[in-house]
């Protein structure tokens, strides 16, 4: 008698519950993601990752009675808020299943991360099995999708909680920077958006580790999305890209838009002709943390650079002439903390 195929169930939690927090305002029901599960047959596997120590303790319980087996798993540091190894686990898992659960032909992957496009398309294309992405709409990832053999999305047949949603005047203001930054640039890193955030020239009045933990907060709600941007010189840039269609954005939509463009970006060093919007354009040539390479410091007219640094005046002890040198007010920042702006291998 043939073999029946079964269904492995991941669910990347801490995805899900905030994507349907942020985006209908209610809290995920264990029970209805394993019905979503058994539709595509009897489920063997069936796994939910997250840190659980980070939400309401009644989870547990709910995912055991629906037949779900929580995976803790702690923040990776403990001074970052929303950061944990908990997709590392879940892709060890999928992979764990792939080589050992060989009747296991479906897996039903609930997530919105794009860090799951390679594994789903390795599933498919090495392994023959059927990928089904079930995420929340408004947070998931449009490679991603287009990675798998199938979209089911998870509580499609709720609405939209209001636009108009109050939020605290500091996020805001940073959310709103960010739209201001990506109607001036093709395209957003994670060390992009964070030196501008930190430039005294915008005035937020954030330290390093606010506005970490709010991107890093924005990234987990589905504010901002993760994509990927292959570059001329052969790397891959990951990119963050504003989810139009979240609350938070239609809410800063309505309010006034802060004139973010008083001090113009010019080139520091050289020059080159400005766009409409006061600054210089941008090319494809930008590194990972979206700043031009070589003498391409972006520099407000105020004095400022857009990496928090300002340029003050430098006198040469051979020739007594005043040149400008640029000195970081901030603590530096290695490309390993730039998270978004990372090559990725």
């Amino acid at each position: 008698m043939a073999a029946q195929h079964e269904v492995g169930l991941f669910i990347d939690f801490e995805n899900i519950r905030y994507g349907m927090i942020n985006n209908f305002g209610v809290e995920p029901d264990p029970q209805a993601l394993m019905e979503k599960a058994r539709k595509y047959g009897p489920v063997a596997v069936a796994y939910a990752y997250a840190d659980f120590t980070q939400h309401p303790a009644l989870y547990r319980r709910k995912l055991e009675v629906a037949g779900i087996t929580p995976r803790d798993v702690p923040r990776r540091s403990p001074d970052v808020a929303h950061k944990s190894s908990a997709d590392m686990a879940m892709l060890m898992d999928i992979i764990d299943c792939l080589l050992d659960r060989p009747y296991v032909q479906t897996l039903v992957l609930m997530t919105g991360d794009s860090d799951f496009i390679r594994v789903t398309a390795r599933a498919r294309h090495r392994f023959g099995k059927h990928v089904v992405i079930s995420g929340v709409p408004g947070s998931v990832s449009s490679d991603l999708i287009e990675s798998a053999d199938a979209y089911d999305p998870v509580g499609e047949q709720l609405a939209p909680v209001a636009a108009a949603a109050p939020q605290p005047d500091d996020d805001v203001r940073l959310i709103q920077l960010i739209v201001w930054l990506a109607g001036h640039r093709p395209y957003m890193t994670f060390g992009f958006i964070r030196s501008h955030a930190l430039s005294p020239h915008h005035g937020l009045g954030l330290t390093e580790d606010q506005v970490t933990d709010r991107l890093t907060e924005f990234k987990d709600r589905g504010v901002l999305i993760e994509s990927y941007r292959p570059t001329d010189d052969g790397r891959t840039l990951r990119t963050l890209e504003l989810n139009a269609d979240h609350p938070a954005i239609m809410a800063c939509a309505v309010l006034p838009m802060p004139n973010f463009e008083e001090g113009r970006l010019t080139r520091g060093l050289g020059s080159a002709p400005a766009d409409e919007g006061g600054g210089v354009p941008a090319s494809d040539d930008d590194d990972a943390d979206g700043h031009r390479p070589g003498n391409g410091v972006w520099t407000a007219s105020d004095g400022t650079t857009d990496n928090g640094s300002v340029r003050a005046p430098r006198v040469d002890d051979r020739t007594g002439e005043t040149a400008e040198a640029a000195i970081d007010v901030h603590a530096p920042m290695s490309d390993e903390a730039t998270a978004g702006g990372a090559e990725l291998g």
